[in-house]
């Protein structure tokens, strides 16, 4: 079974585990919509590393399990979801990698064969 529940404030939260493979498919567009970052922010200061999603495009339709935890970016980021346990999870159990490209080969051999058009629709229709 799929961790559904990601976050000490349950940040991003699936209904379902199709939800959370078209999440997935969504975040492997390679299309400048979204990055995968752990900031280091302690460097600064601050309390501690953070795993963020970017998200850079105002008009676009942005799923609720991320858009509902949505913060103010900076510079050309218009949102960021802090997460550090689904950027942790995606990144160890389903080949994400830090930046804007991702190998969607890869992330496909992670994908169970009844989630595939689930990670379809994330990655083509959302």
């Amino acid at each position: 079974m799929v961790n559904l529940l990601f976050g000490k404030k349950r940040q991003i939260a699936f209904n379902t585990n199709n939800e959370f493979y078209e999440s997935l498919g969504f975040l492997s567009k390679n299309n400048d919509t979204t990055s995968l970052h752990w900031e280091h922010n302690e460097t600064s200061g601050a309390w501690g590393s953070e795993g963020r999603i970017h998200f850079y495009i105002e008009d676009r339709f942005y799923p609720l399990y991320f858009s509902r935890s949505f913060t103010a970016g900076t510079g050309n980021i218009i949102h960021r979801v802090n997460c550090n346990e689904y950027v942790e999870y995606i990144s160890t159990h389903h080949y994400f990698q830090m930046g804007h490209i991702q190998n969607t080969q890869n992330i496909l051999t992670t994908i169970p064969s009844r989630y595939l058009t689930d990670f379809n629709r994330g990655l083509f229709v959302l």
